[in-house]
């Protein structure tokens, strides 16, 4: 599977947007890619690119590659090579401006450019745009559209570098998570759901079994688990989104992507 996501792919293939037809030409052959990639305009071209890897993300190239991954890192890489000054010290600055978009989206997928490499900021086996495809996934699954809205509307401001509204729909979307599971084991156990909110994260925890998982100190009753410790971590500054930084606001999303597919494919189990 590839390891960069659907908007990431979109921010590196729009690089090749003002490269020319005869770049652009060059590159697709270059990539075996010639016959499957047509358009018009450059842009239609690029686009046209972009859907050819997402819709066959699993192709391999001649050197047993992912396709898809060394045609993002090859754009990547030329993005960063315009960036090396004449002493040979990568502008990051300069990069985050002129490609904020595809900057920000290779942070969501944990990868870096700050040292003018393309580089993992976290490991591999995390598999951050697979978590984010099981997430939505199982979102549709159970029917949970209020809590999707806003998952997708945290990643859209987490995409333009609005961090504190990213902050503040990724603690809506946990706090609607929370609900929503509850409303699905309980039409599953024919049995009343409390009031959203606290009363019914606490009704997860009472459950025989409990939908957490007491042997990992999940929840303890007193604020001490760790996932009493996600939502604090989510706002610090409580129910306001509070001031962030692009740093924080991925390390949230990060965080709430991980453990909210844990959740879910926990749901899953209990409703089989």
């Amino acid at each position: 599977m590839t390891e960069y996501s659907r908007k990431t792919v979109l921010a590196a293939t729009d690089l090749l947007e003002d490269a020319g037809h005869a770049r652009i030409t060059r590159f697709l052959l270059e990539h075996g890619l010639e016959n499957q990639v047509a358009g018009g305009s450059m842009r239609d071209r690029a686009s046209a690119l972009a859907r050819h890897l997402l819709e066959d993300s699993e192709r391999l190239n001649e050197e047993g590659e992912n396709l898809t991954d060394a045609v993002v890192e090859e754009l990547v890489n030329g993005a960063i090579r315009r960036f090396v000054r004449y002493d040979d010290q990568f502008d990051y600055e300069a990069f985050s401006r002129s490609y904020g978009a595809l900057n920000r989206a290779l942070a969501r997928d944990g990868f870096t450019v700050a040292d003018g490499q393309l580089r993992r900021t976290l490991p591999q086996a995390l598999e951050l745009p697979k978590a984010d495809d099981e997430v939505h996934a199982l979102l549709g699954q159970y029917n949970l559209d209020v809590p999707l809205g806003h998952l997708n509307q945290a990643i859209a401001a987490h995409a333009r570098g609005e961090w504190a509204a990213a902050n503040g729909q990724l603690r809506s979307f946990v706090e609607g998570l929370f609900d929503g599971i509850a409303e699905n084991l309980a039409a599953h156990l024919a049995v009343a759901v409390p009031a959203p909110g606290n009363q019914r994260r606490i009704w997860l925890a009472q459950l025989n079994p409990s939908f957490y998982l007491p042997e990992l100190n999940e929840w303890t009753g007193q604020g001490t688990g760790f996932l009493e410790g996600f939502f604090r971590r989510l706002h610090p500054q409580g129910a306001h989104p509070g001031l962030s930084d692009e740093e924080d606001s991925t390390f949230r999303l990060h965080l709430v992507l991980l453990t909210t597919r844990s959740l879910l494919k926990r749901l899953e189990q209990r409703l089989r």
